[in-house]
């Protein structure tokens, strides 16, 4: 174990998601918070509340801005109460509600690029970040892996020693001119707990396994007790899963919470071969350490 990387308590909130399920059980890793007359509410997104050593860390603000201040709000959290806000990258489903909020904000020098993806079939979406003026000052570009609170640390920019893991349907527009996109500014975020690392990830462009290498790597601690987020094994990654599902048995990962980009078939893929490890996780779950 690395400086800095003392376990710690730390309570984990999915607070955007494409997806929300109420009247379902608990688990003993899970709760839902989500319930009638108190809902949550989902959009295709990503927004995740890390709540360690009296800071409120939010990983990514979701598409709109709407669901993560209604999800928080429901929680009795307001905007100004989150201390450092942490993008996983700067596509805009991960970055949309960034004006909701007045917090510190900690990014890779990459993030607001104008950001493309092209289809197979001819098709172009603009993911690029929402206008960033209003927040820009509160901006802090990082490269490497930044300590939020103790225990609680970026992945930083992620090494790609998995060249299986990475996709090419992504560009960037740089000078005026549209390129190949790496997405170098995918990263996570890491928690120290009693039980081994957390990592938790906005898309894993960067490869869930490469990233997951990463935070092992950087906090010294081979125990991996859960990885939560999105997997990107949606579409074209969905000739990653067999290899994916493979790489997280052999690191022992104990618990798996794949959500937003991961894609129906890799989640239920992942349900039916590591049922032991599987949690089936939406907006509105909770997650105590």
């Amino acid at each position: 174990m690395r400086p800095g990387w003392d376990p710690i308590s730390a309570r984990i909130t999915i607070l955007v998601d494409n997806t929300i399920m109420e009247l379902i059980p608990d688990s003993q890793f899970v709760t839902r918070l989500s319930k009638p007359k108190n809902s949550f509410i989902c959009e295709h997104g990503f927004s995740a509340l890390i709540e360690a050593e009296g800071k409120k860390i939010l990983l990514d603000t979701g598409a709109t801005g709407i669901a993560v201040t209604h999800n928080l709000n429901l929680l009795g959290i307001k905007p100004e109460d989150i201390d450092i806000i942490v993008l996983s990258h700067g596509h805009n489903d991960h970055t949309g509600g960034l004006s909701s909020f007045p917090a510190r904000i900690i990014a890779h020098p990459d993030a607001f690029f104008r950001r493309y993806l092209f289809t197979s079939v001819g098709l172009k979406f603009d993911l690029t970040c929402p206008s960033s003026e209003v927040f820009m000052d509160r901006v802090e570009f990082h490269r490497g892996s930044v300590q939020l609170a103790r225990g609680v640390w970026t992945t930083g920019e992620v090494k790609r020693r998995h060249p299986w893991e990475l996709l090419n349907s992504f560009r960037i527009e740089r000078n005026g001119k549209i390129e190949s996109d790496d997405i170098l500014d995918d990263q996570g975020v890491v928690i120290s707990s009693l039980k081994g690392i957390i990592v938790i990830a906005g898309c894993s462009h960067a490869g869930i396994i490469n990233t997951i290498e990463q935070a092992i790597e950087i906090s010294g601690i081979k125990d991996v007790y859960g990885v939560i987020g999105g997997f990107h094994l949606i579409g074209p990654g969905e000739g990653k899963i067999d290899r994916t599902i493979e790489e997280l048995k052999r690191l022992h990962v104990q618990k798996i919470v794949p959500i937003h980009c991961t894609g129906f078939e890799a989640i239920k893929r992942i349900s039916i071969e590591m049922p032991d490890e599987f949690e089936y996780g939406t907006a509105g779950c909770r997650i105590e350490l």
